[in-house]
């Protein structure tokens, strides 16, 4: 039995292998054609393209693991391979067990891609992006991004961009007194992060308002430097800058928690938290969507319709998977039902039709 495990294990890993270096190549090919407009030499674009691998992969490796998993049962089912193997006592629960293995193992690659691949390659892409662009990037919002903290004061942040090495760029700060009265606005050229839950200030103007006289001049105090202490940290920023999916998940749970301590939604990057704790075990839900094809008996040339049904199959589990997301968002699901349902229903689904495929054909 351990040989014929090796050997199933070796021809789906050929076979996924082979699918994620085609759909890699192809994304590979396609993001080069969209950012050749942007700013920066070919090489650049090469060079930024490439640094996005790690996260397509994250994405496309559990369709990859499906379509080759349903390629090679296939082809085996069609040459009687896996008749001769059920009959040398590869018996349902035992195929079973062998492909949720196999699948485990899909799992563990895809969260290693996902906590540390994927993180580390999304900051050197924004790094060299920032490079490209004079040492800063522009957020996707023309107001900046805005943030409230009230770990010392009620505090609202406004940042317009962020460059190389974390460094704020345009920061303006709101301090709010008792019935959100604006007390102070402090502006700054940049503001440095100086990892003791500080930050630092640079070419600061902090203007004091009077609460109660109205007419009184305003007397702005120009800074070289001004200490700003807060609860945010560059990584909670990056997640507003960049996609909650390259995230690390430590990261955003502190995100989650920080908009929970400051009073506001969270339920949006609380179900990203959610999709991201639970994507590794695509991976296990694409082997049990695969499994029932092993059992399909058809003629060899019905193989490519097999492979094409596994990639439709995958297809639609990653449309669910976001659909239920955005319904769960609307409709106000609890966050872990709204990641959860897709692979609820298609583990669900797949096992049912595996147990009466087996059982009554």
């Amino acid at each position: 039995m351990r040989t014929l495990r090796r050997y199933l294990y070796l021809q789906i890993a050929a076979a996924t292998a082979l699918v994620l270096l085609l759909f890699l190549g192809l994304l590979f090919f396609l993001d080069v054609v969209n950012n050749l407009s942007n700013n920066g030499s070919f090489a650049t674009v090469l060079l930024r393209v490439a640094l996005e691998l790690p996260s397509r992969g994250y994405e496309v490796l559990p369709i990859a693991l499906l379509t080759g998993s349903v390629h090679v049962l296939a082809r085996l089912a069609a040459s009687s391979e896996f008749t001769v193997m059920r009959m040398s006592g590869l018996s349902p629960q035992r195929a079973l067990r062998e492909l949720l293995g196999l699948g485990m193992l899909g799992a563990l690659l895809v969260f290693a891609l996902g906590e540390f691949a994927t993180p580390a390659a999304s900051r050197m892409a924004a790094t060299l992006q920032a490079r490209a662009q004079g040492g800063q990037f522009d957020t996707t919002l023309r107001s900046g991004v805005w943030l409230r903290d009230r770990s010392a004061d009620n505090v609202i942040i406004n940042v317009g961009g962020v460059g190389a090495g974390g460094r704020l760029h345009g920061v303006h700060i709101y301090v709010l007194g008792n019935a959100a009265r604006l007390q102070r606005v402090i502006s700054a050229r940049s503001a440095s992060y100086d990892g003791s839950g500080r930050w630092a200030l640079h070419d600061a103007t902090s203007v004091e308002l009077p609460a109660a006289d109205a007419s009184a001049a305003l007397r702005p105090q120009h800074l070289a430097q001004l200490d700003w202490p807060t609860s945010l940290t560059p990584d909670m920023i990056d997640v507003l800058l960049l996609d909650p999916q390259h995230m690390p998940v430590v990261d955003l749970w502190r995100y989650v928690q920080h908009l929970k301590a400051n009073g506001q939604s969270a339920q949006r990057d609380e179900i990203e938290l959610w999709r991201k704790l639970l994507y590794p075990l695509s991976a296990i839900v694409m082997m049990l969507l695969a499994l029932p094809f092993g059992y399909l008996h058809t003629r060899g040339g019905q193989v490519s319709w097999k492979v094409f049904g596994g990639i439709m199959l995958g297809i639609s589990f990653v449309l669910v998977n976001t659909l239920a997301s955005r319904i769960g968002l609307l409709a106000s699901w609890p966050t872990w039902l709204a990641a959860a349902l897709p692979y609820a229903l298609y583990a669900g689904g797949a096992l049912g039709f595996f147990l009466w495929r087996v059982r009554y054909r």
